[in-house]
Parts: C-alpha cells; structure tokens; sequence
C-alpha cells in the first residue's frame, strides 16, 4: 500500500540580536518596512544546508497567499511561472505578513532500506511496511509551507496565531518577534483540523557561522509542543506526517 506524507513547514526569524529534501520559503531580510521589497526564496534543503533552489512552479502550487493584518492577498494571479526569486513585490502592509503556500501531490518511490531510514530519522512512528512482498516503497505526498515577517509593528497583533486551515499545520502560540534569549516558543499542530497529539516536532536553529542547533519535542494531548529560545537568528520548525493511502496507482 502506498504511503502517504504532509509536510509542515514555517520559518522564522526573531527581532533579538537533515532529513529527506525538506522546502524552506526564505525571505532576503525579515524585517521590513511599507515600501521595501519583499523577497522570498523557495530553498529545496536537508536542514539548513541548501541544496537547489525552486522557481515558482504554477502546475504544482495549489494555493499562494499573503495573510496581513489588512486582508488576504491571493498571489497566484501575479506570479510567473519559473519566477526566480519566487516572491518580488512591494511591502504594502503594517505589522506580520504570514506567507503561506500549499503545493499539490508530488509522487517518490524509495527501497525498503532507504524508507527505513527516512522513517527512523524524521521521526515517523507507526508505520507499518510489506518488506516480503514489495522491494520498494510508494509515497504521495503534499507539502505545507509558511513564512512569517514583520513589518512596520502594530499594536495587538495576532497574526502569528492566524491558522490557514492547511491539512497539516503548525501554528504559533505567541509571537516570535517578541520572544527574547530563554523565552519558549510555543505552537500547536493540526491534521485535518484536530489537534495532533505524540507527533515529534523538529526546531532547528542558525546563528553566523555558528554550528545549527537541533530541538524536538513531542506534541501533547491538545497538540502543543515548545522550544526554549537559546539564541537569536533564523528558527525552522518541521514535522512529517504520513498515513496509508488507498491510492495505489504510483
């Protein structure tokens, strides 16, 4: 039976100064103001090591949005397909700007021993494989991608907390702009709109040159898991879920 995989994904980076082919949307600084160019990358990578880059792929691209404080802005009618960076546009808001993209069903076929080893390093428990009868694995898969930057502040602003409706997402609990050295991120994971309890989640950290930092944690009964902040710079939170799928036609 093919297996099926979500991937959730967002990127963050604070105010205070590998696994298998993860996608990470990059914005050249995160930190804007109205008026300034806002520039996002789409990076194929294992952790922090980037591996290629994607253009926009409109085949592929389900739903592309700008969620602001002011309104949803649906960027698909604007973007080119093969549009290197993926992202060029004017900042036209005040306050977060969470980017979220959603890519339709891509298909993978990997043997036994390499499926094992993905499973075991990604932290996917549960999944029971025919090593008898199959010599490979099937997999059809969607990826879940968002990115939060901060413009102009505002006051009160929730939109760290503002939940797409992805099938699986991650979602803030407090506002990563805000957090200082020792405070906890906080966030909560859905699948398919309920809250999803014993799934590890992966934070990972880059400073300068300094050597990346790896954290997990497991959600708990209402879905929430959280990160002590060690040090600034850039935060990725990542998690796969995979279920059976009665799609058989890899």
């Amino acid at each position: 039976m093919m297996k099926k995989r979500v991937f959730g994904l967002i990127f963050l980076i604070f105010g205070f100064t590998a696994f298998a082919h993860e996608y990470v949307l990059l914005a050249y600084k995160y930190i804007v103001k109205e008026g300034d160019t806002l520039e996002l990358h789409l990076f194929v990578a294992d952790g922090f090591n980037i591996e290629l880059e994607r253009p926009f792929q409109q085949k592929i691209t389900s739903t592309f949005e700008l969620i602001t404080a002011q309104g949803t802005t649906d960027l698909l009618p604007e973007m080119r397909d093969g549009a290197l960076p993926i992202v060029e546009r004017k900042v036209d808001f005040k306050g977060l700007g969470l980017i979220a993209m959603e890519r339709d069903y891509a298909k993978n076929i990997q043997s036994n021993k390499d499926f094992k080893a993905y499973l075991k390093e990604d932290n996917i428990y549960g999944i029971e494989i025919d090593t008898i009868n199959k010599a490979n694995q099937h997999e059809k898969y969607t990826r879940y991608i968002k990115c939060l930057v901060q413009s102009d502040p505002i006051k009160n602003d929730t939109l760290f907390n503002h939940k797409v409706g992805h099938v699986f997402e991650i979602v803030l609990l407090n506002n990563p702009y805000t957090l200082k050295q020792g405070d906890l991120l906080e966030a909560q994971v859905f699948f398919q709109g309920k809250p999803l309890q014993d799934k590890v989640i992966t934070a990972r950290n880059r400073l300068g040159n300094e050597a990346a930092l790896y954290h997990y944690s497991k959600t708990d009964n209402a879905g929430k898991c959280a990160f002590k902040i060690e040090r600034g710079g850039d935060w990725f939170l990542h998690a796969t879920q995979m279920i059976s799928s009665t799609d058989d036609d890899a």
